[in-house]
């Protein structure tokens, strides 16, 4: 009898008390909810398998193409801050950059700050961005595939110079992969050295300075696709250089994908097919 006493008195305690507040599917903040304002921190989400945790993107935000669909916030350096605000995401990723918002994305929602400039920071912040998105296991293999690129190289490897862009034989400017970045150490990584090993503060050269480099190889890197008369075009441009050894000894190459430029996990791929240029021009 005590017991039927008990339990006729809590469910009248319980329908007597009011119910919880339902808060409007509009003003609910998922846990899930995030917003990358950095291409490769997006790139990596996507590859590990998270897409579907982020609600937003940075202006140029476009691997995979899958992403694009994504509202746009602009980036860590001008970011869209009304909008972010409307949007009311659990958590902003934004790289280390030089000049980010932070301070101002921190008044908005909590910010995960994921440096990304060396090998090392690569890695840990894709393991990172894993026990975010509950992908642990798989981040961590994604980022192991990076650990080559810490190797040394022997001291008699020989050396290429990376060009950025295949517009400097008209401009005079020739563009170059500084040693020290990410695709320096994807150079490494194939198993060349890089022809300009020493610090600068301006990755450039002129038409003079590159003849007096005179590199052994030259490869040329461009983000967009090329076609056979674009590679022959590249030999035409450099025929005036023909006092250049990578000139004269036909290793001269044009590497060619919309993504050369890409500092996310699509840069293995490109080391994929810098090495396929590299590996038959063997010891120069």
């Amino acid at each position: 009898m005590r017991s039927v006493v008990a339990g006729a008195l809590l469910l009248w305690v319980a329908a007597c008390t009011p119910a919880a507040p339902t808060i409007p599917p509009a003003a609910a903040t998922p846990l899930a909810d995030l917003i990358s304002l950095s291409p490769a921190i997006t790139e990596t989400v996507a590859l590990l398998g998270a897409e579907s945790r982020l609600k937003g993107r940075s202006d140029w935000c476009s691997e995979p193409a899958s992403v694009r669909a994504l509202p746009a916030f602009g980036t860590s350096l001008t970011p869209a801050l009304e909008r972010i605000a409307s949007a009311r995401p659990a958590r902003l990723l934004i790289d280390g950059s030089l000049g980010n918002r932070r301070d101002q994305l921190e008044a908005l929602a909590p910010v995960e700050v994921l440096p990304w400039l060396t090998v090392e920071e690569v890695m840990d912040s894709t393991r990172r961005i894993g026990k975010l998105v509950d992908r642990v296991e798989a981040a961590d293999r994604l980022a192991e595939r990076f650990r080559p690129w810490l190797r040394p190289l022997p001291a008699e490897t020989h050396a290429v110079l990376l060009l950025i862009g295949d517009d400097g034989s008209e401009t005079g400017t020739f563009w170059f992969v500084k040693e020290g970045s990410l695709h320096g150490a994807m150079l490494r990584a194939a198993g060349w050295r890089n022809a300009i090993a020493e610090p600068v503060a301006t990755p450039s050269l002129s038409a003079e300075a590159l003849l007096r480099l005179d590199p052994e190889a030259i490869v040329v890197l461009v983000a967009k696709p090329a076609a056979a008369a674009d590679r022959q075009a590249l030999q035409e441009a450099f025929a005036k250089f023909e006092g250049l050894r990578a000139v004269r000894s036909h290793r001269l190459a044009l590497l060619a994908d919309p993504n050369i430029l890409s500092t996310g996990p699509s840069l293995l791929a490109t080391e994929a097919k810098l090495s396929a240029i590299l590996t038959p021009w063997g010891a120069p």
